[in-house]
């Protein structure tokens, strides 16, 4: 059990007043530490269609967080996009069923914990904590960290002017097979958006709802949506929160539109 009330917000302040050119591994120190993670990993979405890892604790960490962004799937996806915390409690039981690919990226974690970065509607990236050893987090714990993660945006944005230029020793994955995924997701959401006519985020938020619902991955509902109908078993239904469900198919066939 982690103690009351968390740290977090203390140890953020502190690391966004001393951190400089080490602001991203200082705030992945500080959420592992009062959080009780033993993993950390800070991404940024600097574009939509685009994925920056800032820092990683270690290689598993950084896996793991590729593993996410290139299924499109799991806790760190799902924050940024829904822009509210993601706490996995049960890796092995949840949706990171055993066998999947993204079980097999996280074999030896227990539970997951994405706090997102966002600026009112527009995701700007995310924070994954890891743990390989259980730990009771309370939903103070958590809106403790949301609150932690304000802070750390707001020195995230007065940093990279200044610190995260693209000379910073840091992976970008601008031109391999993750950010080729990644890319095909942000396009499929680019052609919903403007078929329902709605942001490019509510989009991948309809996007990620149908793939829960029908056992898909992101990716795999993206891929569905660029493809032309005859390509495709069926429809792929995608949920809309303010109407009924839109029939998804790709752009070489006459969606039906809600």
């Amino acid at each position: 059990m982690l103690e009351e009330p968390p740290s977090i917000v203390h140890d953020v302040s502190v690391a966004a007043a001393v951190g400089r050119r080490t602001l991203p591994q200082r705030l992945c120190a500080a959420f592992t530490q009062a959080l009780g993670a033993q993993r950390a990993a800070l991404s940024l979405l600097p574009r939509m269609e685009h994925w920056r890892l800032l820092h990683a604790t270690d290689e598993p960490a950084l896996r793991g967080e590729a593993t996410q962004f290139t299924l499109g799937g799991g806790p760190s996806v799902s924050a940024a996009l829904r822009m509210r915390p993601v706490h996995v409690r049960d890796v092995r039981g949840g949706p990171c069923r055993a066998g999947s690919p993204l079980h097999e990226g996280l074999a030896d974690v227990h539970q997951m914990l994405a706090f997102p970065l966002h600026v009112q509607r527009a995701p700007v990236g995310v924070i994954c904590l890891y743990y390989t050893v259980r730990t009771e987090v309370t939903d103070a714990h958590i809106a403790e960290g949301l609150h932690a993660a304000g802070l750390a945006l707001d020195a995230l944005l007065r940093w990279r002017p200044v610190h995260g230029s693209d000379e910073c020793d840091c992976p970008v994955w601008a031109t391999d097979t993750r950010a080729a995924r990644w890319e095909r997701i942000h396009r499929a959401a680019g052609y919903l958006a403007a078929r329902e006519d709605c942001p490019v985020a509510e989009a991948l938020s309809m996007l990620q709802a149908a793939g829960a619902r029908d056992g898909l991955s992101l990716l795999d509902v993206s891929d569905a949506l660029l493809q032309p109908r005859g390509a495709l078993a069926h429809d792929v239904r995608v949920p809309r929160a303010d109407g009924p469900v839109s029939a998804v198919s790709g752009p070489g066939a006459r969606a039906a539109v809600p």
